[in-house]
C-alpha cells in the first residue's frame, strides 16, 4: 500500500468504523456529507485513478477501477451534496446504502494486503473480487434512487407522455435547456450544474441515435427511443418545476441524478445493439473507405477501438495504436476516425499529421481551422495553442495525432488538450511501445496480418474483390505468405504484379524477385528492392529522388514536377503531343498505381495536389541515393542541420537535407565541411558562388533569419547553371544580376511582402517556364519603352504568377507570353478610370493557351464592359470585382470551364438565377465570402458538377435541390453558413441516397445545429 501519514491513517480508519456503523443501520453522529467523509471520497477516487494506470492488472480490472472511480465521482457530485444539505428521514435508506458503498470501497482499496496469505488467490483475483463487490452496491444505489424518485413523482408523469415522434421531442427539449442555461435564470442555480450533465449526456445519446437510425432497422432501437422520450419527459418536469418553485429542491436533485444515470445505461444499451449489428453483419454497412482493402483482418480492431473511444471514463482518454513501419497504423486510425459511430458521438473531431521534425505552430493552426468555425489567420506562437485550448473547452472532442515520434513531442501538446470530463479522446499513432506507456495512454498493439488476410488484401488489390483465377491462386497464395502479414509489403507486391501479365509464368518470375526467407525488416527491404529493380529506367531516379524530401512531411506536386524537370528525369516524348509537365505527371502516377507514392490531396480538377511517401519507402530512396547512385557521408551541424555530401571526384552530385531551413541541391564535389552552412546552423551565401554547377537551389521554407537580401542575391546570380530557384526574400529589389542565370527554368519567391520590382533582364531568360511569387506581386509599369520594343516572345514561360496588371501595359503583356497556360494577376485600380476597360478582356482573350486564371481586383470591377474569356480556359478564380449576378452567364458559356472558385466579394447581389445551358463541363464550384441569399438553378444545370464548396456566406438561405438530382455528385462541403443551408444539404443527401448515390461525401461545419 502506498505510505500514508500516521494522522491521516488514524482519521481514515476512524471513519471507515463510523461508516461501518451507519450502513449497518446503527446510530452515529456522522454524516456522509461530513467534510472528512468526503475528503477521504476524494482520496479513494484518486487512489483508483491511479490504480487504473499500473501495469501489473490486466485490462479488465483496469476498466473496473475507472468505472468504480466515475461511478463514485458521479454519487459525490450529485447525492452526497444532497444529503448534506437536506437530513431527512426519507433520504435515510439511501444515505445507509451510500455509507455501504464507501465501506466496501474504503476497506478493500484502503487496506489492500502487499501479498495474499492464500496462495490460491492471487492479486488480480482480490481486485476483481472486490471491485465487483463495488459495482454491485454502485448499481443497489442507483436503484435505490431510482426508486425514491418514482415515489414522489407525480402518477401523471408515470403513466403519460407525448406520443409526438420522439426525437423531435428530445430535440425541443435539449433546446430548451440550452436557452434557460444561457438566460442566466435564477431559480434553476441550486441545479445548474447537475441539469447541465443532463443536458450533456442527454446530447451525446441524440447523436449516438443520429448515428445509428439509418443502419438499424426500426425495430431494434424503437425501445431505446421510447425509453429515451420518458427520460426526457421527467427532466422536462424537473426543469419546468424548479422554475416554477414547485417541488422539493431535493427531489430535484435526485430526479436529475436518476435521469443523467438513465440516460447513460442508454447509451451503453446503444453501443451494444451496435455491436451486435456489426457482428451479425445485418442491417450495417461501414463505409469508411471506398477501397475495400482498407479494412481486411482489422474489423473486429476498429470495432474495439471505436467502443474504448465511445464508453468508459467522462475524464480525457488517451489511447495509442504502435506498430512496426508498413504495420497500416494511419489506414487503421483513418477507419476508427472516419467511423460513422465515432462522427456521431463526438462535437467535433481533428487530425494532425506529424514528421519527424514537425513545426508545432504549423499542427496547431491544422488542428484549429478544423474545431474552429472561423479562426483567425494572423495569431501565431502561444496564441495559437491559447485559442486552441479554449476553441476545445466543454465541448467533447476527438484529436487523432499521426506519427508521435518522441515523448518529448507528446509532451509539448499534451497540455494544449482540456478535460472537461465530457468525454473526450485523443488517440495517436507511433513506432514506439515506450512512447505509448510515458504518454499514460491505452496502447493498442497492432498485430501483423494471418496468411488468409494477406492472401485476401491481395486479391482485393490486384481483382477488385472478383475471384482469383485458379492458375493463380496457388502461386498468389505463396506470394503473400511471403510478405510475413505487413500490408505495406503486401500492397507493393501488389503494385508489381498490377503491371505484370496476369499469367503463371509472369507471377513465377515476380515471384523468384521478390521471395526469400529472412526476417520482417528484411522480408520488406528485399520487397522494396524488387520492386524498385522492376521499375522501368526513366522512373527509377524519380523514385529515388524521394528520399531528399524530409521525413514525414506532404510534397507539393507542381513542386516535385518542376524539380523534376529542373533535375533532368524527364523527357521529351517522341511523339511531341505531351508537354513535359504532362509527361512528368504520367511519371508521378505511375509510381501511385504502383503503390510507390501515396496520394494526400486531390485538385479541384481531380488530379493530384499533394502526395507523399511511406517512412520505410522513403528511407530505402535514401539508401539508394546514397549506397548506389552517390558516395555518401554525413556531417551535423547545430540546430539539427544535416549535409551529405559526395565523396567522389568522379560525381558532382551533392543533396543537403536542411530540416529546419531548407533543402540544398549541390553540383559540385564539397571539400571538407565546406558546405554553404555556418556553425550557428545558418545559412551562409558567401560560400554559394563556390558551388557554380549547381542546378537545383531550394530554400523557400527557411526562417526568415536566412532569408537572402539583394546582395545574397547577387552571390546566388554567379551561379550560371541553375534551373531552379526557389528562395525566402527579404528585399522588394531584385537585382539585375539574376538576368546571368541563363539556365533558370523556375524562379519562386517569398518572404516579401507587397510589389517586388523585376528587373528587365529576368525577362530575356527564354528558358524560363514558371515564375512565381507568393503573397508579393510585380509590375511592367515601370520598363521602359525600349523593353516592350526588343523584347521577344517568352515561349517557353507557362506559369506567370502574381502580375499587377496596368492598363498602358497589358497588350504589350499579353504578345509576350504566347504560350502561357497559367496565370495570376491583380487588376490595378487604373482601369477604374479607362475608358476602355473591356479591352483587358478582349487581350486576355488572345492568351489561347491559357488555361487556369486567378484574377483579384483591387477596386470595384468596371462596369458595363464585355467580360470575356480564353474559350479553352479550364480553371478560373476570381475575388473581389464585385460584379452583377448577371455578368456570370458570359462565365457559364465557357464550353471548356471544368472548375469556378468565386471568392471574397467576386460577385454581388441577393439573387443568383441560373440560365440554361450554362457551366456544362464544370466539376468542381466554390463559393467563399458573398452576400448571395437566394440561388436558384434546376436539374439541368452542372450536370457534371462532382464537388461543390461553400464557405462563409452566411446570408444564403439554401442550396439549389437540384443538386439532390446531380448523378455526378461526390462532395458537398459546407461551412459557416445559415442553419437552413445545412438543412437543406442534408435533404440532398437524402435525395442523393435515394437515387443510390452512398458514395457522397458530405462535411457540415461551424453551422447552427449537428449533422448526423
Amino acid at each position: 500500500m502506498d505510505y500514508i501519514l500516521p494522522d491521516l491513517l488514524r482519521k481514515f480508519n476512524s471513519l471507515l468504523l463510523q461508516l461501518k456503523e451507519v450502513s449497518g443501520g446503527g446510530s452515529s453522529a456522522i454524516r456522509l456529507a461530513d467534510d472528512h467523509v468526503l475528503g477521504f471520497v476524494d482520496f479513494l477516487i484518486s487512489k483508483l485513478v491511479l490504480l487504473s494506470t499500473k501495469s501489473r492488472f490486466t485490462d479488465e480490472v483496469k476498466v473496473q477501477l475507472q468505472t468504480l472511480a466515475d461511478e463514485l465521482r458521479f454519487i459525490r457530485s450529485c447525492l452526497m451534496d444532497m444529503l448534506l444539505q437536506n437530513p431527512i428521514q426519507e433520504l435515510e435508506s439511501l444515505n445507509i446504502s451510500i455509507a455501504t458503498l464507501i465501506v466496501d470501497a474504503g476497506f478493500f482499496v484502503y487496506f489492500c494486503p502487499d501479498k495474499m496469505e492464500d496462495e490460491e488467490l492471487t492479486m488480480t483475483n482480490y481486485w476483481s473480487l472486490g471491485l465487483h463487490d463495488s459495482l454491485e452496491t454502485v448499481q443497489n444505489v442507483q436503484q435505490q434512487a431510482a426508486g425514491l424518485f418514482k415515489k414522489y413523482l407525480p402518477l401523471s408523469l408515470q403513466s403519460n407522455c407525448p406520443s409526438s415522434n420522439e426525437l423531435e421531442f428530445v430535440d425541443f427539449l435539449i433546446n430548451k435547456l440550452k436557452e434557460v442555461m444561457l438566460s442566466g435564470e435564477a431559480s434553476i442555480y441550486p441545479l445548474k450544474h447537475q441539469m447541465e450533465m443532463v443536458n450533456q449526456e442527454m446530447v451525446t445519446l441524440r447523436n449516438c441515435l443520429s448515428g445509428v437510425a439509418e443502419l438499424m432497422g426500426n425495430s431494434q432501437i424503437g425501445f431505446l427511443l421510447t425509453r429515451f422520450k420518458h427520460a426526457a419527459y421527467q427532466a422536462k418536469y424537473v426543469l419546468n418545476s424548479l422554475m416554477a418553485g414547485e417541488g422539493s429542491l431535493w427531489l430535484h436533485k435526485l430526479g436529475s441524478f436518476v435521469i443523467t444515470n438513465d440516460i447513460k445505461i442508454l447509451q451503453k444499451e446503444v453501443k451494444t445493439t451496435w455491436k451486435m449489428n456489426l457482428d451479425s453483419g445485418d442491417g450495417m454497412q461501414i463505409k469508411i473507405e471506398k477501397d475495400a482493402n482498407k479494412l481486411v483482418g482489422r474489423k473486429d480492431a476498429v470495432a474495439e477501438i471505436v467502443g474504448l473511444l465511445t464508453e468508459g471514463s467522462s475524464h480525457l482518454k488517451i489511447l495509442s495504436i504502435v506498430g512496426m513501419p508498413g504495420l497500416g497504423k494511419t489506414t487503421f486510425a483513418t477507419a476508427v476516425y472516419k467511423h460513422p459511430f465515432v462522427d456521431t458521438c463526438f462535437e467535433v473531431r481533428a487530425w494532425g499529421s506529424l514528421s519527424q521534425v514537425y513545426q508545432k505552430e504549423t499542427l496547431l493552426s491544422s488542428i484549429l481551422d478544423q474545431v474552429h468555425a472561423n479562426p483567425s489567420h494572423d495569431i501565431s506562437g502561444e496564441d495559437v495553442g491559447q485559442m486552441l485550448y479554449q476553441s476545445l473547452k466543454r465541448r467533447r472532442y476527438l484529436i487523432v495525432l499521426d506519427n508521435i515520434w518522441d515523448i518529448e513531442t507528446w509532451s509539448g501538446l499534451c497540455s494544449i488538450f482540456p478535460d472537461d470530463e465530457n468525454g473526450s479522446r485523443i488517440l495517436f499513432t507511433t513506432r514506439s511501445h515506450g512512447v505509448a506507456a510515458q504518454a499514460n495512454s491505452f496502447p493498442y498493439a497492432l498485430r501483423l496480418l494471418s496468411r488468409e488476410e494477406s492472401c485476401e488484401l491481395l486479391w482485393l488489390k490486384l481483382f477488385n474483390g472478383e475471384t482469383c483465377p485458379r492458375e493463380l491462386s496457388r502461386i498468389s497464395k505463396r506470394i503473400a505468405c511471403s510478405c510475413k502479414g505487413l500490408p505495406l509489403a503486401v500492397v507493393l507486391i501488389a503494385g508489381a504484379l498490377n503491371r505484370t501479365k496476369k499469367e503463371k509464368d509472369s507471377w513465377e518470375k515476380v515471384a523468384r524477385t521478390f521471395i526469400r526467407s529472412q526476417s520482417i525488416q528484411e522480408q520488406i527491404w528485399d520487397i522494396l528492392d524488387g520492386s524498385y529493380k522492376l521499375l522501368p529506367d526513366h522512373l527509377k531516379p524519380c523514385f529515388w529522388y524521394l528520399g531528399t524530401f524530409p521525413r514525414g512531411t506532404t510534397i507539393s506536386v507542381s513542386k516535385l514536377i518542376r524539380l523534376w524537370i529542373s533535375e533532368g528525369f524527364i523527357h521529351q516524348p517522341n511523339s511531341g503531343q505531351k508537354s513535359l509537365i504532362q509527361e512528368a505527371e504520367s511519371y508521378l502516377n505511375d509510381l501511385i498505381d504502383r503503390s510507390l507514392v501515396l496520394v494526400t490531396r486531390k485538385s479541384s480538377k481531380g488530379g493530384v495536389k499533394e502526395c507523399r511517401v511511406h517512412d520505410v519507402l522513403r528511407e530505402f530512396c535514401s539508401a539508394i541515393l546514397k549506397q548506389e547512385r552517390y558516395e555518401m557521408q554525413e556531417h551535423i551541424f547545430p540546430g539539427g542541420i544535416s549535409v551529405l555530401y559526395d565523396t567522389s571526384l568522379r560525381k558532382r552530385v551533392i543533396f543537403t537535407d536542411l530540416s529546419p531551413i531548407g533543402r540544398v541541391y549541390l553540383t559540385e564535389q564539397v571539400p571538407g565541411t565546406g558546405s554553404g552552412i555556418t556553425r550557428q546552423g545558418r545559412l551562409h551565401y558567401g560560400s554559394v558562388p563556390k558551388y557554380k554547377y549547381l542546378r537545383v537551389l531550394d530554400l523557400a521554407n527557411v526562417l526568415f533569419r536566412n532569408s537572402a537580401d539583394t546582395s545574397d542575391l547577387v552571390k546566388i546570380a554567379e551561379l550560371v547553371y541553375l534551373r531552379y530557384l526557389a528562395i525566402k526574400i527579404r528585399t522588394n529589389r531584385i537585382p539585375s544580376e539574376i538576368g546571368n542565370l541563363r539556365n533558370l527554368e523556375t524562379f519562386h519567391l517569398s518572404g516579401a511582402i507587397g510589389r517586388v520590382t523585376l528587373p528587365e533582364a529576368v525577362w530575356k531568360l527564354v528558358c524560363l517556364r514558371d515564375v512565381i511569387m507568393d503573397h508579393c506581386f510585380f509590375s511592367f509599369q515601370h520598363y521602359s519603352q525600349e523593353f516592350f520594343e526588343d523584347s521577344t516572345q517568352l515561349d517557353n514561360l507557362k506559369s506567370l504568377s502574381t502580375i499587377y496588371i496596368w492598363h498602358g501595359n497589358v497588350e504589350k503583356l499579353t504578345r509576350m507570353l504566347p504560350s502561357v497556360q497559367k496565370l495570376g494577376c491583380i487588376i490595378s485600380n487604373s482601369w477604374q478610370e479607362c475608358c476602355e476597360a473591356s479591352n483587358l478582356f478582349k487581350l486576355l482573350e488572345c492568351l489561347r493557351e491559357l488555361r487556369s486564371l486567378k484574377m483579384s481586383f483591387h477596386v470595384r470591377a468596371p462596369y458595363p464592359f464585355k467580360f470575356t474569356f480564353p474559350s479553352n480556359l479550364k480553371k478560373l478564380t476570381i475575388s473581389n470585382a464585385r460584379l452583377p449576378w448577371d455578368e456570370i452567364s458570359v462565365i457559364g458559356q465557357l464550353s471548356n470551364l471544368e472548375v469556378l472558385k468565386l471568392l471574397s466579394k467576386a460577385f454581388e447581389g441577393q439573387q443568383w438565377d441560373m440560365r440554361e445551358g450554362e457551366f456544362q463541363k464544370l466539376k468542381f464550384l466554390k463559393l467563399d465570402s458573398l452576400d448571395i441569399v437566394q440561388w436558384s438553378a434546376s436539374g439541368e444545370h452542372l450536370p457534371c458538377l462532382e464537388q461543390l464548396v461553400v464557405l462563409s456566406c452566411q446570408q444564403l438561405e439554401e442550396i439549389p435541390s437540384c443538386f439532390g438530382e446531380i448523378s455526378t455528385l461526390q462532395l458537398i462541403e459546407l461551412k459557416c453558413c445559415s442553419a437552413s443551408a445545412k438543412d437543406s444539404v442534408k435533404q440532398i443527401l437524402d435525395d442523393q441516397r435515394d437515387y443510390g448515390n452512398h458514395q457522397l461525401n458530405v462535411t457540415v461545419v461551424g453551422s447552427q445545429g449537428g449533422f448526423p
